[in-house]
């Protein structure tokens, strides 16, 4: 197996689809430190752009703070379209599960966390645990490629940041946007999804209301307070419904900030990484304790 290491991550393949190897990047805990869990990040960038190496500024942190971090790289637009994301993002998640069994976390569950569009990704593959690719997947565990039976993507929390959480209803306000963000937001979309049919069947709130059958994993949602990216109209809907669904829902908002803000650095991107951290113990905490 090939690795590139640094002194706080290393990269090497988790993930082949035929011909093709994905790797993650992995930020560990410092050797003093008890590793508390794995966490899954799933990177953003519209559902095309962008990479493993994206959220870098919280994974550090986050490692610091005792996680182990598996930072993955997945199928994107305009090269792969949905739900070839989404079904990637479970394979990583059964993955991580056996990761964190080879190296002893504390925990033996995995969270997953996603930026803009990975977030999205992060809730879809959360709420349809059990999709797989059709050719069959192959994930790197015990120093081999093996194909497993079956895929587990399943997660008892999902940390979403900034999140479109439906494609169809962020793609006409894009439209609405008529500027160059606005332009990026449709190209995109349409290199992923393709129509607005398949943009609606990504919608989060219709799959809990329509298709969800497996334990409503517990959200929590970083708002973006001055979000030109994802109105806050599509938040506020999700919220409602998967309260109503009887799912757990708790939404964080910082106020004045941008899209994706957390990449600039500043007092309130700090607040955010606290707060994720504090949001990840409680959750763990009370895993332990049932």
């Amino acid at each position: 197996m090939e690795a590139m290491m640094s002194d706080d991550y290393v990269d090497f393949p988790y993930l082949k689809r035929q011909d093709e190897t994905y790797f993650v990047r992995l930020w560990s805990p410092p050797k003093s430190v008890e590793t508390k869990a794995v966490l899954v990040d799933v990177h953003g960038g519209a559902w095309c752009d962008h990479d493993r190496k994206a959220g870098y500024i919280y994974d550090k942190q986050l490692a610091q703070a005792g996680y182990a971090v598996a930072a993955i790289d997945f199928r994107c637009g305009p090269a792969f379209q949905h739900p070839a994301a989404s079904i990637d993002v479970n394979a990583a998640v059964h993955w991580a599960r056996l990761l964190a069994r080879h190296i002893q976390a504390r925990s033996q569950e995995v969270v997953t966390i996603g930026s803009s569009s990975g977030g999205h990704l992060a809730l879809l593959a959360a709420l349809t645990p059990y999709a797989a690719e059709e050719h069959g997947t192959e994930i790197w565990a015990k120093d081999e490629w093996t194909s497993p039976q079956s895929i587990d993507g399943s997660v008892p929390a999902v940390g979403v940041f900034w999140a479109p959480v439906d494609p169809a209803a962020r793609f006409m306000y894009a439209k609405a946007l008529d500027n160059q963000l606005g332009r990026r937001l449709m190209t995109n979309s349409v290199a992923y999804f393709e129509s607005e049919e398949a943009m609606r069947e990504a919608s989060i709130s219709r799959v809990v209301l329509e298709e969800t059958t497996a334990r409503l994993p517990r959200i929590w949602f970083a708002q973006a307070g001055n979000d030109q990216n994802v109105p806050a109209e599509i938040v506020q809907n999700l919220e409602q419904v998967y309260r109503t669904a009887g799912g757990v829902f708790e939404i964080t908002t910082y106020p004045g900030s941008p899209h994706g803000f957390v990449h600039a650095g500043g007092e309130a991107s700090q607040k955010f990484i606290t707060d994720l951290v504090s949001w990840l113990d409680a959750i763990f905490e009370a895993r332990s304790s049932t």
